[in-house]
Protein backbone atom coordinates (compact mmCIF):
# COMPACT_ATOMS: atom_id res chain seq x y z
CA UNK A 1 0.00 0.00 0.00
CA UNK A 2 0.87 3.32 -0.58
CA UNK A 3 -0.13 6.53 0.24
CA UNK A 4 1.09 10.48 -0.74
CA UNK A 5 1.22 13.43 1.64
CA UNK A 6 1.75 17.08 0.73
CA UNK A 7 2.30 19.72 3.73
CA UNK A 8 0.32 22.48 3.41
CA UNK A 9 -1.11 21.32 0.66
CA UNK A 10 -2.59 18.33 2.57
CA UNK A 11 -3.99 19.32 5.95
CA UNK A 12 -7.35 17.83 5.48
CA UNK A 13 -5.62 14.38 6.13
CA UNK A 14 -3.50 16.03 9.12
CA UNK A 15 -0.41 16.86 6.82
CA UNK A 16 2.97 15.10 6.31
CA UNK A 17 4.19 15.72 9.97
CA UNK A 18 0.64 13.89 11.31
CA UNK A 19 1.05 10.94 8.97
CA UNK A 20 5.25 10.52 10.39
CA UNK A 21 3.52 10.92 13.61
CA UNK A 22 1.23 8.42 12.91
CA UNK A 23 4.13 5.77 11.63
CA UNK A 24 6.16 6.16 14.76
CA UNK A 25 3.38 5.71 17.24
CA UNK A 26 2.85 2.38 14.88
CA UNK A 27 6.59 1.01 15.43
CA UNK A 28 7.13 -1.88 16.98
CA UNK A 29 10.78 -3.14 17.17
CA UNK A 30 13.18 -0.40 14.80
CA UNK A 31 13.48 2.97 13.60
CA UNK A 32 15.59 3.56 11.05
CA UNK A 33 16.22 7.56 10.08
CA UNK A 34 18.53 9.53 8.09
CA UNK A 35 17.48 13.44 7.17
CA UNK A 36 18.87 16.51 6.67
CA UNK A 37 17.05 19.29 8.53
CA UNK A 38 15.36 18.23 12.00
CA UNK A 39 13.47 21.07 13.52
CA UNK A 40 10.23 19.25 14.28
CA UNK A 41 9.03 19.45 17.54
CA UNK A 42 6.49 16.37 17.12
CA UNK A 43 8.16 13.92 15.46
CA UNK A 44 11.25 14.05 17.61
CA UNK A 45 8.45 13.57 20.71
CA UNK A 46 7.31 10.37 18.95
CA UNK A 47 10.65 9.09 18.31
CA UNK A 48 11.31 9.63 22.22
CA UNK A 49 8.34 8.04 22.91
CA UNK A 50 9.20 5.08 20.55
CA UNK A 51 12.18 4.76 22.35
CA UNK A 52 10.53 4.64 25.95
CA UNK A 53 8.43 1.55 24.33
CA UNK A 54 11.66 -0.10 23.86
CA UNK A 55 11.85 0.62 20.01
CA UNK A 56 15.40 0.80 18.71
CA UNK A 57 16.31 4.52 17.03
CA UNK A 58 19.13 5.13 14.94
CA UNK A 59 18.84 8.41 13.77
CA UNK A 60 21.93 9.63 10.84
CA UNK A 61 21.54 13.47 10.60
CA UNK A 62 23.38 16.13 8.40
CA UNK A 63 26.39 17.97 10.31
CA UNK A 64 24.20 21.35 10.50
CA UNK A 65 22.41 19.27 12.99
CA UNK A 66 25.31 19.45 14.96
CA UNK A 67 25.51 23.23 15.04
CA UNK A 68 22.34 24.68 14.39
CA UNK A 69 20.81 26.49 16.82
CA UNK A 70 17.43 24.74 16.40
CA UNK A 71 18.13 21.47 15.84
CA UNK A 72 16.60 17.91 17.65
CA UNK A 73 20.04 16.70 17.72
CA UNK A 74 20.36 17.80 21.39
CA UNK A 75 16.45 17.10 22.11
CA UNK A 76 17.31 13.19 21.21
CA UNK A 77 20.20 12.94 22.74
CA UNK A 78 19.30 14.35 26.50
CA UNK A 79 16.50 11.40 26.10
CA UNK A 80 18.84 9.17 25.29
CA UNK A 81 18.81 8.55 21.88
CA UNK A 82 21.89 9.80 20.34
CA UNK A 83 22.19 10.42 16.96
CA UNK A 84 25.01 9.60 14.30
CA UNK A 85 26.69 12.61 12.33
CA UNK A 86 27.59 12.14 8.66
CA UNK A 87 29.40 15.01 7.88
CA UNK A 88 31.24 12.85 4.85
CA UNK A 89 29.62 14.12 2.03
CA UNK A 90 28.86 18.70 1.61
CA UNK A 91 25.06 17.87 2.61
CA UNK A 92 23.89 14.50 4.04
CA UNK A 93 20.45 15.83 2.04
CA UNK A 94 18.54 12.77 2.71
CA UNK A 95 14.96 12.31 3.85
CA UNK A 96 14.02 8.62 4.65
CA UNK A 97 12.56 6.78 7.56
CA UNK A 98 12.55 2.77 7.60
CA UNK A 99 10.07 1.73 10.42
CA UNK A 100 10.21 -2.13 11.28
CA UNK A 101 11.69 -3.19 8.11
CA UNK A 102 8.74 -2.67 6.54
CA UNK A 103 7.31 0.99 5.93
CA UNK A 104 9.21 3.64 4.27
CA UNK A 105 8.82 7.19 4.48
CA UNK A 106 10.59 9.14 1.81
CA UNK A 107 9.96 12.33 -0.28
CA UNK A 108 11.70 16.33 0.02
CA UNK A 109 9.86 16.75 3.42
CA UNK A 110 12.45 17.66 5.98
CA UNK A 111 11.19 17.36 9.68
CA UNK A 112 10.79 21.07 10.05
CA UNK A 113 7.41 23.59 10.85
CA UNK A 114 8.69 25.27 7.78
CA UNK A 115 8.67 22.50 5.50
CA UNK A 116 5.10 21.64 6.95
CA UNK A 117 3.85 24.94 7.12
CA UNK A 118 5.39 26.94 4.40
CA UNK A 119 6.61 24.47 1.41
CA UNK A 120 5.34 22.97 -1.28
CA UNK A 121 7.21 19.23 -0.30
CA UNK A 122 6.05 15.56 -1.09
CA UNK A 123 5.90 12.85 0.75
CA UNK A 124 5.27 9.25 -0.36
CA UNK A 125 4.73 6.37 2.75
CA UNK A 126 5.30 3.10 1.48
CA UNK A 127 3.87 -0.31 3.83
CA UNK A 128 4.43 -3.81 3.59
CA UNK A 129 7.91 -3.10 0.71
CA UNK A 130 10.22 -5.75 2.80
CA UNK A 131 12.17 -5.86 0.03
CA UNK A 132 12.69 -2.21 -0.75
CA UNK A 133 12.48 -1.12 3.21
CA UNK A 134 15.65 -3.81 3.34
CA UNK A 135 17.38 -1.82 0.68
CA UNK A 136 16.73 1.67 1.79
CA UNK A 137 17.83 0.62 5.61
CA UNK A 138 20.96 -0.95 3.97
CA UNK A 139 21.72 2.04 2.96
CA UNK A 140 20.80 4.10 6.07
CA UNK A 141 22.93 1.51 7.98
CA UNK A 142 26.04 2.14 5.28
CA UNK A 143 26.21 6.39 6.15
CA UNK A 144 26.12 5.90 9.74
CA UNK A 145 28.76 3.61 9.76
CA UNK A 146 31.22 6.27 8.62
CA UNK A 147 28.80 8.87 10.10
CA UNK A 148 30.04 10.11 14.20
CA UNK A 149 28.40 10.17 17.67
CA UNK A 150 26.79 13.43 18.22
CA UNK A 151 29.01 16.09 19.81
CA UNK A 152 27.87 16.92 23.39
CA UNK A 153 30.35 19.54 23.33
CA UNK A 154 28.77 21.38 20.45
CA UNK A 155 25.78 21.89 22.01
CA UNK A 156 27.25 22.56 25.33
CA UNK A 157 28.71 26.05 23.29
CA UNK A 158 25.05 25.95 21.22
CA UNK A 159 21.93 27.27 23.32
CA UNK A 160 20.35 23.93 22.88
CA UNK A 161 16.35 23.35 22.35
CA UNK A 162 13.52 21.96 24.44
CA UNK A 163 11.89 22.02 20.73
CA UNK A 164 8.45 24.02 21.72
CA UNK A 165 8.84 24.56 25.51
CA UNK A 166 11.07 27.17 25.37
CA UNK A 167 14.42 28.30 24.51
CA UNK A 168 17.03 27.84 27.21
CA UNK A 169 20.04 29.57 27.78
CA UNK A 170 22.70 26.04 28.08
CA UNK A 171 23.03 26.71 31.89
CA UNK A 172 21.58 23.34 33.53
CA UNK A 173 24.48 20.56 33.24
CA UNK A 174 24.32 17.04 34.18
CA UNK A 175 27.75 14.97 34.30
CA UNK A 176 26.91 12.01 32.01
CA UNK A 177 25.02 8.90 34.01
CA UNK A 178 24.64 10.92 37.35
CA UNK A 179 21.20 11.97 36.70
CA UNK A 180 21.93 15.03 39.50
CA UNK A 181 22.02 18.59 37.16
CA UNK A 182 23.54 21.85 38.46
CA UNK A 183 22.91 25.47 38.15
CA UNK A 184 25.42 28.13 38.05
CA UNK A 185 24.10 28.47 41.72
CA UNK A 186 25.21 24.90 43.01
CA UNK A 187 28.91 24.42 44.37
CA UNK A 188 30.41 22.47 41.70
CA UNK A 189 29.44 23.76 38.67
CA UNK A 190 32.76 25.83 37.09
CA UNK A 191 34.31 22.42 37.47
CA UNK A 192 31.69 20.89 35.33
CA UNK A 193 33.29 19.67 32.02
CA UNK A 194 32.06 20.61 29.17
CA UNK A 195 33.00 17.25 27.05
CA UNK A 196 31.33 15.05 29.87
CA UNK A 197 28.33 16.63 29.96
CA UNK A 198 24.89 16.69 29.97
CA UNK A 199 22.90 20.49 28.89
CA UNK A 200 19.63 20.80 29.14
CA UNK A 201 18.10 23.91 27.80
CA UNK A 202 16.02 24.06 30.98
CA UNK A 203 14.99 22.77 34.27
CA UNK A 204 12.01 20.99 33.06
CA UNK A 205 13.57 19.89 30.37
CA UNK A 206 15.82 17.67 32.67
CA UNK A 207 13.42 16.89 34.93
CA UNK A 208 11.28 14.95 32.31
CA UNK A 209 14.35 13.56 31.19
CA UNK A 210 14.58 11.78 34.67
CA UNK A 211 16.86 13.67 36.44
CA UNK A 212 16.74 15.64 39.76
CA UNK A 213 18.73 18.61 41.53
CA UNK A 214 21.37 18.43 43.27
CA UNK A 215 21.26 19.21 46.97
CA UNK A 216 24.09 22.07 47.19
CA UNK A 217 22.02 24.49 44.99
CA UNK A 218 20.76 27.64 46.42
Amino acid sequence: MQEVYEAQYGKEHGGATAAVVRALNAAQSQVVIQVYSFTSAPIAKALVEAHKRGVKILAVLDKSNETNKYSAATFLNNFGIQPRIDAEHVIAHRKVIVIDSRTIIIGSFNFTKAAEEKNAEHMLVLTDAPDLAAAYEANIRMHASHAHSYLRQAAAGSSGTSLGTGMGNGEVRDKKHSKIYRLPSCRGYTDMNAASSIVFASEVEAQQAGHRKAKNCR
